[in-house]
């Protein structure tokens, strides 16, 4: 398998997003990629940003395009990476660092959650870095769900380090392990639900009447105006599909 680090591709991240779903996606009319207003342009500007390494612009968007819902999950798991990212980084403020940590944490785990298999790597990655009581059974809990997603194997991906696998291992014993598998056996993806978003989301959305802009319908007819421009995102440990 192919093992993804940063940056991946701008081609297979915006592949893999239209591959998921039958409903609303990430690009804009037959499948163009934006970067002006409305979900499509501002998912792709933000896409952009997170390629850059620019956390904090791109955070903003993302919340904004994430909060539709069900057929946004890859935004939601960009806005989640973005966070943890932030929480880390020297420019973001001490105060800022822990509630950077809780959204990104948060995110990541409703867009697992939701099915999206990079979530759902990143947080075994995330979890096996913690020093707590749980959190070597969430990483294993992860992990083994991620395992079991086809989705990345369908394309060949692999965003496990072996490291991280032989880690959090490491933490696990035999019994808990097996019943991790059995937990994570069962797990059944349940569809992102959308937010409520501010007035300031507005230059990141659809119009009010189309509600997703550039999307397409689960109908196959056209949602919106055609917005232009482009980008991308990857992870394992890096933002992607």
């Amino acid at each position: 398998m192919v093992r993804i680090t940063v940056p991946a591709l701008a081609a297979l991240l915006l592949l893999s997003a239209c591959a998921s779903h039958d409903g609303p996606s990430p690009r804009g009319r037959d499948g163009i990629p934006g970067g002006g207003p409305g979900s499509a342009g501002g998912f792709n500007m933000a896409v952009g940003l997170v390629d850059q390494g620019d956390y904090e612009q791109a955070l903003p968007i993302l919340r904004c395009v994430a909060g539709q819902g069900s057929g946004f999950e890859i935004a939601e798991y960009l806005a989640g990476y973005s966070a943890i990212q932030l929480a880390s980084a020297e420019s973001t403020p001490a105060i800022l660092r822990d509630e950077m940590r809780v959204e990104g944490l948060d995110r990541l785990t409703r867009a697992a959650r939701a099915g999206w298999p990079a979530a759902q790597a990143e947080l075994a990655v995330q979890f096996s870095r913690i020093e707590s009581e749980q959190a070597p059974e969430r990483a294993a809990y992860w992990a083994a769900v991620y395992r079991r997603n086809i989705r990345d194997r369908t394309y060949g991906l692999d965003r496990l380090d072996n490291s991280v696998e032989a880690q959090i291992s490491s933490r696990m014993d035999g019994a808990r392990s097996a019943q991790i598998e059995t937990e994570a056996a069962s797990f059944i993806a349940e569809p992102l639900a959308a937010i409520a978003t501010t007035p300031a989301c507005a230059p990141w959305l659809g119009s009010p009447r189309s509600g997703r802009q550039g999307g397409r319908g689960r109908d196959g007819s056209d949602r919106g105006e055609r917005p232009g421009g482009g980008g991308r995102g990857g992870s394992g440990g890096r933002p992607g599909g």
